[in-house]
């Protein structure tokens, strides 16, 4: 269905979700409307500025959700006058439509007061209070339909990210961060954390591969950033001799993007660096359990994506029936080398001593 608004309608654009595999998946649409709008404004989330404009170079007419600033750390005058300093910007807009392509909360509540007459989300409870319209998604396959199903207009098919490039500050950062390391060529980028419990492998299993890829001569490096990702990577270096490369909270978002597309490979659980590696082109092993990967695989031809076996048809995400999350953990870390093998990050023959590095 051709979802066209008039050219000259004044459209706001509502996506400041925080997850950033959703905003990658939704920024072909993003750039779909902002490109046949020539009076349209874009609210993304703060924490993503740099990925944002990496992937829509010159893009000037957004405006940035401050995420930080309404986190509940944050003092609460302080909460309550940025959020209203958003909200009069965006009425400044004068929106003839509002469109949220995401429908969460925070969205739908910014398209009500927005002050658009035409408000448009997908069906939600009670949707009836945030929304004039609300389409019907379609969510019978990957999240990028779903989002097509819902934007104004879509982004042409087939599903794909927008491409990303390495920015001369983030290549910087990524050489002075690595400046122990004398070759950069058999970098393998390691993600293994996530947001939920239940998306992540065995720490020893990580372990387990790193040694692996020091074997063929390869350097994994232990991406990430936050609490969840820093008690993983300790757990991971709890497994072995000689601690592997651990950039956790070093880089900054245009940093690794830079090392990703230094990189040789990319393994990870099922999480927004896992999209980020696939939308730099990176040869990448997604590691998926509870989730569903027809939601949510990686849209590259260069991403491979690994379980064990369905779930169970008792299985909630958060509530495995059989106890362990066997879809997930009873991955195995031959059948990650192998995949490695076949997508050509490790070459086939690999012997060799395994490389010990040090960062400072």
């Amino acid at each position: 269905m051709d979802n066209r608004l008039p050219v000259m309608s004044r459209l706001l654009i509502l996506f400041p979700c925080s997850h950033m595999g959703n905003l990658l998946i939704a920024l072909p649409h993003l750039r779909a409307m902002l490109a046949a709008q020539p009076y349209a404004l874009l609210v993304v989330s703060q924490r993503y500025q740099s990925l944002v404009e990496q992937s829509l170079p010159g893009e000037t007419r957004l405006l940035y959700y401050p995420e930080q600033a309404l986190s509940r750390q944050a003092p609460l005058f302080q909460r309550v006058h940025r959020y209203l300093q958003l909200v009069m910007a965006m009425r400044r807009f004068n929106a003839d439509v509002a469109v949220d392509i995401e429908g969460e909360q925070k969205s739908a509540t910014l398209v009500r007061l927005s002050g658009a007459a035409e408000r448009i989300g997908p069906r939600r409870r009670h949707g009836q209070w945030f929304y004039t319209r609300q389409p019907q998604a379609d969510w019978s396959g990957h999240r990028w339909q779903a989002y097509a199903s819902l934007s104004q207009p879509a982004a042409n098919s087939p599903a794909r990210y927008l491409p990303l490039n390495a920015s001369a500050d983030g290549m910087k950062e990524v050489d002075a961060t690595l400046t122990e390391i004398d070759s950069t060529d058999g970098l393998v980028a390691i993600h293994a954390g996530a947001t939920k419990t239940y998306k992540i492998w065995h720490a020893e299993q990580f372990a387990a591969l790193c040694q692996q890829l020091r074997r063929a001569g390869l350097t994994p490096l232990l991406i990430g950033a936050g609490q969840k990702d820093r008690q993983q990577i300790a757990r991971i270096q709890s497994f072995l001799c000689d601690p592997v490369i651990d950039l956790c909270d070093q880089l900054s978002l245009a940093g690794l993007i830079a090392l990703l597309k230094r990189s040789r490979g990319f393994v990870g659980n099922d999480s927004g660096p896992m999209h980020l590696a696939a939308a730099c082109g990176l040869p990448a092993v997604a590691l998926f359990g509870p989730t569903d990967d027809t939601l949510w695989h990686p849209l590259s031809p260069h991403a491979q994506v690994l379980r064990w076996q369905h779930c169970h048809r008792d299985c909630e995400r958060s509530s495995c029936a059989l106890d362990s999350y066997p879809c997930l953990q009873r991955i195995t870390v031959d059948r990650v080398v192998n995949t490695l093998e076949e997508l050509g990050v490790i070459p086939v023959a690999h012997p060799g001593p395994v490389k010990t590095l040090r960062i400072s």
